[in-house]
């Protein structure tokens, strides 16, 4: 990831880097920011491989400090800002940093944890903070360690849905070629300019920034505090051209009329593409000239790995696309071996942006990539074009009286009903059958539907034994920080009879 700084250093020196707030970095300044960063951590003794963690809101501090770990081969520790003390503490715990970037905000978060020294770095860019006193003045050039190519530059820790999270390993190189990958299957030129939304502690904002290095865009970060009407405020002011707006989010800008003249001209991208609400979509592209494109990836693999694009989208609405151009996906048996067409298994991927690892974990490593692919452990399908198709998580495979049911085709059948403003299943025990599917729903405000008329529409939707078992009305539903739906969460709420469908 280095590379691509130094390049566009030396080839769009001039250009803007990073916009965050007032402070508005050229590529020029960005790496040398970075190189005084560099030395001042060599300087205080932090050697290649050592953990330094990263606890900032977005914006060009986070971006210097990564940067600069990965100038000096120090590994960076990604911390969710969401997460509790405890969490906090339990990933240092297992990643041992000697440093951590901090702001003032979130000092709390480290009170359980072992963070080794720590370091304050204010949201304001004040001249007088001691980031800016380090990234803005010189500093004396030190001895520099040799450096392996394949060299962790990050630890993103996986959401921890199933167990404590893992530490996931990325190297320079990887996060490049994933960044390459995106610019060209996006057909990005240097006069993009990134809505950064989306946290860079979850892969989704750390690709699309990482894809700005890769093509000499411009990065523009949204103030943590910023509500949807400075949002879209800042994506006109500052001419943004691409975001990454996930249904939770755009969601919101939809009781606005904070958009310039009907139009919004960005390329939004949405995460599980086909299982969103289709109505939304369809809104962004004709009524606000928006371009929608969806896709699917995970934290392993550095991303985004296949894309479609919104016309692709309504012919096949349940896909998830095609991969990416440095991504190969096939799907395989328990046993490993390439399924025919149509024939439901795990969807794997493998090329440059697949992980070096899990840090301290060898056997979920193994588990994961000792196959040759990258067990994602989604369910999935293939066509005969290659155009492939999310089932689900196998862990939430629905299994009852024998059948298999993903929670995804009872999802897309809600996803189809105006009076729901959002919906999720889950498997719940069941005495006769195993398991049985329940549904929750959020309503619309007003909106009045009951259990009988649920029942209803799904029958001429779905077989008999993936429709709704029990149906509970919910104010909301849980989800992680990226939309992410917790089924674990659901699957333990009880079973009352008064929600039997």
């Amino acid at each position: 990831m280095d590379t691509l700084l130094r390049a566009c250093a030396a080839r769009h020196a001039g250009r803007e880097a990073a916009i965050d707030g007032k402070q508005r970095l050229t590529y020029a300044e960005l790496d040398q920011r970075v190189e005084r960063l560099a030395r001042w951590l060599l300087a205080r003794g932090i050697a290649p491989g050592d953990r330094v963690a990263i606890l900032l809101t977005d914006g060009a501090p986070y971006l210097t400090v990564l940067l600069a770990c990965g100038r000096i081969g120090a590994i960076a520790v990604l911390l969710n800002w969401r997460l509790a003390p405890g969490e906090i503490a339990w990933i240092a715990s297992n990643s041992e940093p000697a440093m951590t970037f901090v702001n003032p905000r979130f000092a709390a978060l480290l009170d359980e944890a072992d963070a080794g020294e720590v370091i304050e770095v204010d949201e304001d860019h004040n001249a007088d903070g001691a980031f800016e006193i380090i990234a803005g003045r010189e500093q004396a050039d030190v001895t520099r360690p040799d450096l392996s190519t394949e060299r962790p530059l990050y630890m993103m820790y996986t959401s921890g849905t199933t167990g404590k999270p893992k530490g996931c390993l990325q190297s320079g190189s990887t996060v490049a070629s994933s960044a390459m990958g995106f610019c060209v299957r996006r057909e990005f030129t240097r006069e993009e300019r990134l809505l950064s939304i989306n946290p860079m502690f979850h892969v989704v904002g750390m690709q699309q920034i990482a894809a700005m290095l890769a093509c000499g865009g411009t990065s523009v970060f949204a103030g943590r505090d910023d509500d949807s009407a400075a949002v879209l405020d800042l994506i006109h002011r500052e001419a943004c051209t691409t975001t990454s707006a996930f249904p939770q989010i755009s969601f919101q800008w939809f009781a606005m009329d904070a958009v310039r003249d009907g139009m919004m001209p960005l390329t939004n991208y949405t995460g599980g593409a086909g299982m969103g609400r289709p109505q939304i979509y369809e809104t962004f592209e004709t009524a606000w000239d928006c371009r929608v494109v969806g896709g699917y990836g995970q934290t392993e693999v550095c991303g985004f790995a296949t894309f479609i694009d919104y016309p692709d989208m309504l012919e096949h609405p349940r896909s998830i696309g095609w991969p990416m151009p440095h991504v190969e996906m096939t799907i395989l048996d328990p046993e490993g071996n390439e399924l025919r067409p149509g024939e439901e298994g795990e969807i794997c991927l493998r090329g440059p942006s697949v992980m070096l690892g899990y840090w301290r974990n060898a056997e979920a490593s193994e588990a994961a990539l000792g196959h040759g692919w990258l067990r994602t452990g989604d369910l999935g399908t293939m066509d005969e074009r290659g155009l492939g198709y999310l089932l689900g998580r196998a862990k939430e495979l629905i299994k009852t009286g024998g059948e298999n049911v993903y929670p995804a085709e009872v999802d897309a059948v809600f996803a189809n009903m105006p009076e729901v403003a959002d919906a999720g299943c889950a498997g719940v025990p069941d005495k006769q059958w195993g398991e049985a599917v329940k549904a929750f729903v959020v309503l619309q405000p007003d909106a009045e539907l009951s259990r009988a008329e649920i029942t209803a529409r799904f029958k001429d939707q779905i077989a008999g034994y993936k429709r709704p078992r029990y149906i509970e009305f919910v104010d909301q539903l849980p989800r992680d920080p990226l939309g992410k739906l917790l089924r674990r969460e659901l699957s333990q709420r009880p079973v009352t009879p008064d929600q039997s469908a």
